[in-house]
């Protein structure tokens, strides 16, 4: 019971800031439940479905604003889907914490250097099928796509909702991917519990998007992610 309430109370706590900013499930839930001991598929089955359930209510009603489908669809998904089985046959034989402190650390830095930033902007800008390909590898290599995910999407998109949209697309397609993946490779990992996890993440987002939205000023709050991510990230790696 104690390890239910652990759960349910880091999925509520990731279920908040995704509601607003469109990640937060996978990019802080997955090192975290590493970093308590959980192999990297059971991590999976955890994040994935309340991830899902949160992706899927932001873009209902807003699926007009989805663009790049051809990209996502044809570059990001199998590059995804290829990062995922390539991790799944090196479970067991690699500390997977460490390949995404790794990416943690690297995403982190992006968001703190105004420098690497520009850098990656102008990447984007001339070469954004590599960064769709780039996108899905690394999420299926440590389900930390997120990040450069939501570089891509405020480098093509300017408003805040049709950003968040967009992203929520996407994850939405690698929630789907992934749970079919494991479904066909890691269904012992699967435990029936995991199905009250998407529940929670909807009755936040239900109950709290639009006051947390109005309430919280995102340039601070943008800063104050950067630095979490840096931590997680050398955390993920010393551990």
């Amino acid at each position: 019971m104690a390890e239910l309430v652990t759960l349910a109370l880091i999925i509520a706590l990731f279920s908040l800031i995704q509601s607003v900013f469109g990640v937060g499930l996978l990019l802080f839930g997955t090192p975290t439940l590493l970093i308590l001991g959980y192999s990297y598929s059971e991590t999976l089955w955890i994040v994935l479905p309340a991830s899902l359930s949160i992706s899927l209510a932001q873009i209902y009603g807003q699926y007009q604003l989805v663009t790049s489908k051809r990209n996502v669809f044809a570059l990001t998904l199998p590059s995804a889907a290829a990062g995922t089985l390539i991790i799944f046959q090196l479970e067991g034989l690699t500390d997977v914490s460490k390949i995404v402190g790794a990416f943690l650390l690297i995403m982190g830095l992006l968001r703190a250097s105004s420098v690497l930033k520009n850098n990656l902007d102008l990447l984007i800008t001339k070469h954004p099928k590599a960064i769709f390909l780039s996108t899905g590898l690394i999420h299926g290599l440590s389900n930390m796509g997120g990040g450069l995910l939501s570089f891509l999407m405020a480098s093509i998109h300017k408003n805040k909702l049709t950003i968040r949209t967009n992203i929520a697309f996407v994850y939405c397609c690698f929630c789907f991917l992934q749970l079919i993946l494991l479904s066909l490779f890691k269904a012992e990992q699967f435990d029936l519990y995991c199905l009250v996890f998407p529940a929670i993440s909807l009755l936040i987002f239900l109950l709290l998007n639009r006051f947390l939205m109005d309430l919280i000023n995102e340039n601070e709050f943008q800063h104050a992610i950067s630095l979490i991510i840096i931590i997680y990230g050398a955390a993920s790696l010393i551990g």
